[in-house]
């Protein structure tokens, strides 16, 4: 844990009055995204050939949850929560549980891991060194050990068999594998990034093999992003002047004897243009149960504007974001609907773009640099949406904050 209070880096966010960076999220916030993609495939499906997702009957494109996820991954991969270059190791509750090639079971079982697994379960449950050893059920002497359940210990879920907030019970009548198993899931929420605001599933193998501790669901939970018309595909066949192996060679000089040279053939496919738009949900029940902070929600913030800065490939270079709007509420179950606050982003194509045909593009026009302005427009809400009156007091109960905004009003 921090020895000192930490303070905002990006101050993206608002502090409700009396918190701090290193408290809870305790209300909830609901977010649009928007990004667009120009020459570029925002997302292959490998069940067809690497080429754009799209939906079948409205041809319009797709983006999976999991492929923005790990935009925000690779962010961390590659930077620490102030913007600068990771180190080697990074910080240590900013590390990244779903990386390439890693094994899942040896990070769980990892000496750290461990080392903090067992300061929770004596710190915050109590147990002693023995019981977490698995040598005695009691303390030194015989005596009962008192195990007390902190404030953020909601005791939900069913399979638990520590007591509710605030009880407290003797070491004989709670099942110790049970809190050790807790302090495991918490000690995966306090080091990974990752699992503290998207969950995952650690019940496979390691020490929550089975256990109802590792299915973590996280509070931060996207939706599909989809485009918000129909995207034109594009097809490139493309070549190498190598082959990989003598193998390759010679089945190339046995398939094609009359060609010369070592030439293999390949395809890219990208998406003309298309605007996408996804929406972000942070529950802050679940915030709760991972110890999210409002330190985590302003880095991911962050994260998520420069999420493309650093994915450019070939097929990607086309990416970025151009619009991120943040409706925080007053409260945890929230002071209005999501869809009604989603409506209040407004985003169309304009009548010029509709006129050229069903895909937005700019092709035609030689001034045209910015797909965006010569597509589309539209408008989202900054500052209070939604107020109350309560004792002759006029009460904000949502407030939206456009973090990023690149599309050009509508001209009305």
């Amino acid at each position: 844990m921090q020895t000192q209070p930490r303070t905002l880096i990006h101050n993206l966010i608002s502090l409700p009055d009396g918190r701090t960076p290193d408290d809870d999220v305790a209300e909830r916030h609901d977010i649009v995204l928007l990004f667009d993609a120009t020459k570029a495939n925002p997302n292959g499906d490998p069940d067809t050939g690497n080429m754009p997702r799209m939906q079948p009957d409205t041809l319009r494109g797709l983006v999976t949850d999991v492929c923005l996820k790990r935009k925000i991954r690779n962010f961390f991969l590659l930077y620490n929560p102030d913007g600068t270059l990771r180190s080697d190791p990074p910080a240590k509750d900013y590390e990244i549980f779903i990386r390439e090639n890693a094994i899942l079971q040896e990070l769980m079982e990892s000496p750290q891991i461990k080392q903090i697994a067992k300061s929770i379960s004596v710190n915050r449950f109590g147990l002693s060194e023995d019981q977490w050893d698995g040598k005695s059920a009691r303390g030194k002497k015989g005596k009962q050990q008192n195990v007390s359940v902190t404030s953020d210990e909601q005791a939900t879920e069913t399979n638990s068999g520590l007591s509710s907030v605030g009880e407290t019970k003797s070491v004989s009548e709670i099942d110790v594998e049970d809190a050790r198993r807790r302090a495991y899931r918490d000690a995966l929420c306090q080091s990974y990034f990752d699992i503290r605001a998207f969950g995952g599933v650690t019940s496979t193998d390691g020490p929550l093999k089975g256990s109802f501790y590792g299915q973590i669901r996280g509070p931060l939970q996207f939706s599909f992003a989809e485009s918000l018309d129909r995207v034109l595909q594009l097809d490139a066949t493309i070549t190498r002047c190598a082959v990989a192996s003598k193998k390759e060679k010679k089945e190339n000089d046995d398939s094609a004897p009359d060609e010369s040279g070592n030439r293999t053939m390949g395809r890219k496919h990208i998406v003309d243009y298309g605007l996408y738009r996804t929406h972000i949900y942070f529950s802050p029940a679940f915030g709760a149960k991972t110890h999210f902070t409002y330190y985590d929600l302003d880095n991911f913030f962050f994260a998520l504007i420069h999420m493309f800065r650093d994915d450019n490939a070939a097929s990607r270079t086309g990416l970025r974001v151009v619009g991120l709007v943040d409706f925080q509420h007053a409260s945890a179950l929230g002071n209005e609907h999501a869809h009604k606050l989603f409506e209040l982003v407004k985003v169309q194509r304009t009548p010029e773009s509709r006129k050229r045909g069903d895909y937005p593009r700019c092709d035609e026009y030689a001034d045209c640099q910015d797909p965006l302005h010569a597509n589309y427009c539209g408008d989202a809400p900054d500052g209070p949406v939604r107020q109350v009156e309560e004792n002759g007091q006029s009460l904000i109960r949502v407030t939206a904050r456009k973090l990023v905004w690149e599309i050009p009003a509508c001209q009305k």
